[in-house]
């Protein structure tokens, strides 16, 4: 069913130990829909990427994926539903690049099996998708940030779950790179009808690629809806505290927005 929700949730409140980050969170996910989170700092973007597939302790509300209670499905069953990009961190390993990417095949494989054909087509089409095959043998601690943003991008489209959630999958890249995997993430949604929803610092970067923006602001969404619609000087102002001018992209047609310097006019 084409407008068929595949994520939902209900009053979500999440945080840690301190208390909790995100409130009352009610949203859902249209199958096949690139959704994209903005808000500052500390808003809760990464908070709630997290608690959508049930990775923090202190939760409450509702989530279903697929029409199933989040709090119902084993780790796996999260996994095969929902992979996952976290932002980048500085953990260095001495796995190889493929070893890496094949580990987004583990949760399709059944204990003591090993990589089947199949499995190794899936992991070499995507790495010459996301243009690591040059970079497979070589070990994730001697790669730069933006070589392993790329391949943790590579081991969650390898997991072939219909949801793809990124935390900051833009960070540590090149201006090139960006476009380029966004670019990927856009083919994957229209050609293979995945959902994707990705946190994200960069406003110019996803509005082409959005169908929907979400604005949270201190952990509870401001306002959500398409770029065309949200992207105003006032919403900007409320959610980023800064002011801008927007003006129509020439190329796109959408909105884009620049910051109005506080040193304007000064001498």
């Amino acid at each position: 069913m084409l407008d068929m929700h595949i994520l939902e949730t209900t009053s979500l409140c999440a945080g840690y130990g301190d208390g909790h980050v995100i409130h009352n969170i009610s949203l859902s996910l249209i199958k096949g829909e690139f959704v994209t989170i903005l808000g500052r700092n500390g808003s809760g973007k990464s908070t709630l990427i997290k608690a959508l597939q049930g990775l923090l302790r202190h939760m409450s509300g509702d989530v279903m994926i697929g029409g199933q209670k989040l709090s119902s499905l084993k780790p796996r069953q999260v996994a095969q539903r929902v992979s996952y990009v976290p932002q980048m961190s500085d953990l260095s390993f001495e796995f190889s690049v493929e070893e890496i990417i094949a580990m987004g095949r583990y949760v399709h494989q059944r204990k003591m099996e090993g990589m089947s054909p199949e499995d190794t087509k899936i992991i070499q089409e995507i790495m010459e998708l996301t243009e690591t095959s040059q970079l497979s043998t070589k070990k994730m601690a001697h790669l730069s940030g933006g070589e392993k943003q790329r391949v943790f991008i590579a081991r969650a489209l390898a997991q072939d779950a219909p949801l793809l959630f990124l935390d900051e999958p833009s960070s540590h890249l090149d201006i090139n790179y960006q476009v380029e995997i966004y670019t990927i993430l856009q083919r994957l949604q229209k050609e293979k009808n995945k959902t994707i929803l990705a946190a994200e610092h960069n406003i110019n970067l996803v509005i082409p690629y959005s169908q929907r923006i979400i604005f949270l602001k201190e952990g509870r969404i401001h306002a959500q809806g398409p770029p065309d619609e949200l992207i105003t000087k006032t919403n900007i102002r409320k959610v980023f505290q800064a002011d801008v001018d927007i003006r129509e992209n020439l190329s796109s047609g959408l909105p884009e927005i620049s910051l109005i310097s506080s040193q304007k006019g000064a001498s």
